[in-house]
């Protein structure tokens, strides 16, 4: 079977086998050879859009952003009311669950890369950025429901942010630590805390989830 030609290829399909590719071996096993072999391709035709490794990792950061923010808006459209997406979106940031939105091992990898690389460090701000956004616009709807206040939104995301980050890191690292499901809750509390949202809202989600 002849190989494929530059015509057929698109960058989110490159994106999208590059994403296998760290999930089976990670950045520092990834190579454009590899990717093009995955896909039956000449590893000249990927370099046309990427013309290195760096490039691709790059590309990659924002690629992450977008297969998340798809997924949180695939969950959060099922739900019509401020405090119903109030509601899911807590459950999504800090389950437990492998199942769902969440970062896997592949985002915490390409975080990683940030650290040694300040072009790829700049990406993942940039990302960051676009995540606080999209949580400043969930707090105002949020707040003119009622369900919360909060006296500085940005801040406020950041810290939820931050919480659901750590909570990440941790779900990823230690699976099968005794007390993670415990340890989830107190995050997640600490962030109805920020939000200034009263602990019904937490024992609501709470029982919703073991009814689910």
């Amino acid at each position: 079977m002849g190989r494929k030609s530059i015509s057929h290829i698109r960058k989110p399909e490159i994106l999208r086998h590059t994403y296998q590719v760290v999930e089976d071996e990670g950045f520092m096993g990834m190579t454009i050879g590899k990717i093009a072999n995955r896909m039956g391709v000449n590893s000249g035709l990927l370099i046309h859009y990427f013309k290195s490794k760096e490039g691709l990792i790059m590309e990659m950061v924002d690629y992450l952003f977008k297969i998340s923010m798809e997924s949180y808006h695939a969950e959060l459209e099922k739900h019509t009311t401020p405090e119903d997406r109030f509601q899911c979106l807590m459950h999504i940031l800090f389950s437990t669950s492998s199942k769902g939105p969440q970062r896997d091992a592949v985002f915490w990898s390409c975080y990683a890369m940030g650290f040694r690389n300040p072009d790829i460090r700049d990406r993942i701000q940039a990302m960051q950025k676009k995540f606080i956004a999209f949580g400043i616009k969930e707090i105002t709807a949020w707040e003119n429901a009622g369900l919360v206040h909060v006296p500085d939104k940005e801040k406020a995301a950041a810290t939820i942010l931050a919480l659901s980050e750590g909570l990440g890191i941790l779900r990823n690292s230690l699976k099968n630590l005794d007390s993670l499901e415990e340890i989830a809750r107190s995050i997640r509390q600490s962030a109805l805390e920020t939000l200034g949202a009263g602990t019904g809202c937490l024992e609501k989600d709470v029982q919703e989830t073991k009814s689910a």
